[in-house]
């Protein structure tokens, strides 16, 4: 058992941080910065670095702290005022007492860098400062006729925050051919924002690339601003824990079933729970009519569902499920057992929609899940290549709350003799596979349902037509005499799935 006294001493030791405020920041700074310390945030114009500077000072200044802004050379404070009473966290009412802006381009010119240092002294501590931004640390560099002077600069910084025991923010949009910055070195750490395109969206990121007596967590993190201000997505898969869950109840659980009588047949009993069900089909094979069924299955029996999707809007699906009977749904909305949540699949950040995911699951703790759309996540995603590790991430996750999930994606082709899982990485995070498609039959055109893998189980292995009716979802053994059927085309064996290697 460990001494409590020397718990007390350890953590006395161990250096104060400070949060930044900033939604997702801290996370990825271990926790905030370290008082007293000096920090740069580099990045192009227009990647945020003001934005992000003074979001720190007025969370300081609403949480008993004082700042300092000065400006070398930047854009003037009433244009930067123009800019930030947009944001929400702007306050007029903390300017001048508990943030104040200062010039320092005229001392800077006049005197030097001496100069600069002399008037941050004398600001710093006229203001009782607890915080300290300096924006436009080029014109400071500019200034130091060697590189030995500017770090010296650096230094007098540390020294001063050290004495007067507040944090400095250093901004910066120096680019060098070397990529080499000497006064890294100096600083306590080092955050670089970037502003990219990528297929004509816009991507915003920030990394660190050094933070002293700390395990920030490293590699690109994703960045929006918008009038709540700055806000980071920490890489989902470096946030949800990596040890896997514990399914040894779930093989002895009851089965999950869909209320179709003939495919709980067809599953022997339905799906194992906790499990993960990919319903793969064409455009208007009726996936997200079968998944909303799973749900209204599960709220008969008075169990929680989450309906999470991408492409229709909460009252389109319930106007859809209203058509065909299936109307307990709406009466789960109506009661608080299911929740509907719809994001746009446009130009989103695959972190905030992974995000949105889990904190509803961990808020609603549901029995089962339905994710309608798994092409939202992958139209969202930044780099393609980290598709397979956030569906690991997510898939984890959902084991681990005990959660049954169906998810549907879709096929590229309305018929063929091929079916191509559309997005890579998602078969082996699946443990069965439902098959939804329309097929060409005796001059008719059908939809087909059939079941392409169960892990770990048995089922039927015929080919049953899906019919939607105004009572809901039929199965019909229209096949029943028929020897190939599958394709679309009538005469084709059952097709082999693949998966699609981008």
């Amino acid at each position: 058992m460990t001494d409590p006294t020397k718990r007390d001493r350890a953590d006395s030791l161990r250096p104060r941080r400070i949060l930044t405020g900033i939604p997702g920041l801290d996370r990825i700074l271990d926790g905030g910065l370290l008082a007293g310390g000096v920090y740069m945030v580099q990045g192009p114009p227009g990647g945020g670095k003001t934005i992000l500077a003074n979001q720190v000072c007025f969370f300081q200044a609403a949480n008993g702290g004082r700042a300092v802004y000065v400006t070398l050379l930047a854009e003037s404070h009433a244009r930067m005022f123009a800019h930030l009473r947009r944001m929400a966290f702007f306050a007029e009412d903390a300017i001048p007492e508990k943030m104040y802006y200062i010039g320092g381009y005229s001392a800077l010119q006049t005197g030097g860098l001496d100069a600069l240092v002399a008037l941050l002294r004398r600001e710093i501590q006229k203001r009782s400062a607890t915080f300290v931004v300096i924006d436009g640390l080029v014109s400071a560099q500019e200034s130091a006729s060697t590189d030995r002077m500017f770090k010296q600069f650096v230094h007098e910084l540390q020294s001063l925050a050290d004495l007067v025991g507040c944090t400095v923010l250093l901004l910066t949009n120096a680019e060098r051919a070397s990529g080499f910055y000497p006064e890294h070195t100096m600083v306590d750490g080092v955050l670089h924002l970037t502003d990219e395109v990528s297929e004509l969206r816009p991507l915003r990121h920030i990394r660190v690339l050094k933070l002293r007596g700390s395990a920030p967590l490293r590699g690109l993190h994703s960045v929006q601003i918008s009038d709540r201000g700055l806000e980071v997505r920490p890489r989902l898969e470096t946030v949800v824990p990596d040890e896997p869950p514990n399914n040894a109840a779930a093989a002895t659980a009851p089965k999950v079933g869909f209320g179709v009588p003939e495919l709980d047949s067809m599953l022997h009993g339905g799906l194992r729970a906790e499990s993960v069900t990919m319903l793969l089909g064409s455009s208007g094979s009726g996936k997200t009519l079968l998944s909303v069924q799973f749900l209204c299955a599960g709220l008969e029996r008075q169990e929680r569902v989450v309906y999470f999707g991408f492409f229709e809007p909460p009252d389109v699906i319930l106007a859809k499920c209203k058509r065909v009977g299936m109307h307990g749904l709406s009466e789960g909305v109506t009661n608080g057992q299911a929740h509907l949540v719809w994001h746009r699949p446009v130009e989103g950040v695959i972190d905030e929609l992974g995000e949105s995911l889990l904190e509803t699951v961990r808020r609603v703790q549901p029995h089962r899940l339905v994710i309608d759309g798994m092409e939202g996540f992958e139209r969202a995603a930044d780099f393609p290549e980290r598709l397979s590790h956030i569906y690991s991430a997510i898939g984890q996750e959902l084991a681990r709350h005990r959660i049954t999930t169906i998810y549907t994606t879709e096929l590229r082709a309305l018929f063929g003799s091929e079916i191509e899982v559309p997005i890579e990485g998602l078969s082996a995070a699946t443990q069965n596979i439902i098959l939804l498609r329309h097929v060409e039959h005796r001059a008719r055109l059908l939809r087909v349902l059939a079941i392409l893998k169960i892990r770990d189980g048995n089922y039927d292995r015929r080919i049953r037509e899906f019919n939607i009716t105004d009572a809901g979802i039929q199965l019909l053994d229209t096949f029943a005499a028929d020897t190939h059927i599958v394709s679309g085309g009538g005469v084709s064996p059952l097709p082999r799935l693949t998966e699609t290697q981008e």
